[in-house]
């Protein structure tokens, strides 16, 4: 039976050349048509009796079609010609007809991923319930909110004046505060395929930033939130386009299955890790506690394969001036001296000279920066006597004293 039925199936598609290479049909291309209701594609499979009989019902005059049950014959019946059953011939778990170590599939399924979530991230929003409109039950609503909006209070600034209430745009730089997923669409119109760069610095849901959705869909709503800017966002982009997403270690796990999702997974170019600060000082408060936190994660994607990335590279040639501590280790007790000075000492430059950019030049020089580099350091303003003191006293400990004027300095124990 599915012998004939996978013939007739193939005579259908005949009609229909994208759906073939050569003479192979591409089967999943197929099921995409067919589960966005491709016209076409359900006008010629309901023409044909043999494939309406098996797969449609007829209820008071209402024809019924198990898109589903068809769908699942061309996802499982990857052996047609000898097999009766969508299973293998071995035992192990399977995913949609094939073993989870088979497949290749990257879907990030959470909680209404199919909606779009009404409700901004501007003050004035804040502490809004989230409203789920679903892309087809509420229909009305999500076309009211992907409707073209006007732009209100826009304003022009050029070399002689600020002019009021623009209507027109142009090629002008433009500045929009308001709600972004509405802003979003309102570009679409004029700027749809023609951006070429998009960086978005997102809420990073640490539950302190601006995301103030704290509910028990807070992970679900976040992601719904990206998804709903990234899908607009990647409509934006030109073929050649490129697109920057910044997140930290709560979502960025989460966001590149999305985006593989959106975009493609072969489409990423990049996952670049961003040193975000440096860990010292009150930051190492909860160190006993936890691994702490320096990085932030950007997610680089492209459009399409149109675009070649050409990395380009900086070469160094100028000595950092703000390395200027370093941290001497005599008899296990460490302290704090000048770069200079430890130069000095190891007669790198004398006692007259500045540590000056050329010196990079200076062999000896890099040979001791590269055998100390775990002793250079940035030291951020006059470290007072007092603090050093109180640094070496109590190694692994932060510690921290007031100045005369109020101000508070720590150090941690031993640096």
């Amino acid at each position: 039976m599915d012998t004939v039925l996978l013939q007739t199936l193939k005579e259908i598609f005949k009609k229909f050349p994208q759906f073939w290479n050569g003479e192979n049909l591409q089967r999943s291309l197929v099921i995409d048509a067919i589960q966005q209701k491709d016209s076409q594609v359900i006008k010629a499979l309901i023409g044909n009796e043999k494939v309406k009989s098996i797969y449609s019902t007829e209820i008071d005059d209402v024809l019924i079609f198990d898109f589903d049950k068809l769908a699942s014959l061309l996802k499982y019946k990857e052996y047609w010609a000898d097999s009766f059953t969508k299973y293998r011939n071995k035992v192990g778990l399977t995913s949609e007809g094939k073993y989870l170590d088979y497949s290749s599939d990257v879907i990030l399924d959470f909680p209404f991923k199919d909606c779009v979530l009404e409700g901004g991230m501007t003050k004035e929003d804040q502490g809004k319930d989230e409203v789920y409109y679903n892309e087809v039950i509420a229909r009305d609503e999500i076309d009211r909110l992907f409707s073209p909006k006007i732009f209100t209070n826009s304003k022009r600034y050029t070399k002689d004046g600020i002019e009021e209430n623009i209507t027109e745009f142009k090629n002008d730089n433009l500045i929009i505060k308001g709600n972004n997923l509405i802003a979003l669409h309102s570009l679409k119109e004029s700027y749809s395929g023609k951006v070429k760069l998009i960086y978005i610095d997102p809420p990073y849901n640490t539950g302190g930033d601006s995301f103030k959705y704290n509910d028990c869909f807070n992970h679900s709503t976040w992601l719904t939130f990206m998804k709903n800017r990234l899908a607009v966002a990647k409509d934006l982009l030109s073929d050649d386009g490129v697109i920057f997403v910044q997140c930290d270690y709560n979502e960025d796990a989460y966001l590149r299955i999305l985006m593989d999702e959106l975009f493609s997974k072969n489409r990423l170019v990049a996952q670049i890790t961003v040193k975000s600060n440096s860990i010292s000082g009150t930051k190492t408060q909860h160190k006993n506690k936890t691994i702490l936190k320096n990085k932030d994660t950007i997610l680089f994607y492209k459009k399409s394969d149109v675009i070649k990335i050409n990395p380009q590279y900086t070469i160094k040639e100028n000595w950092d001036n703000h390395y200027n501590g370093f941290l001497k280790l005599d008899s296990d007790r460490p302290y704090i001296i000048s770069l200079k000075d430890i130069l000095i000492e190891n007669n790198i430059i004398n006692s007259f000279e500045t540590i000056k950019p050329e010196i990079i030049e200076n062999e000896k020089f890099n040979q001791f920066v590269y055998e100390n580099r775990n002793f250079i350091f940035q030291k951020v303003g006059s470290i007072p006597d007092s603090l050093k003191k109180i640094s070496i006293e109590k190694p692994n400990e932060v510690v921290w004293i007031e100045t005369e004027s109020g101000e508070k300095m720590y150090a941690h124990g031993g640096r």
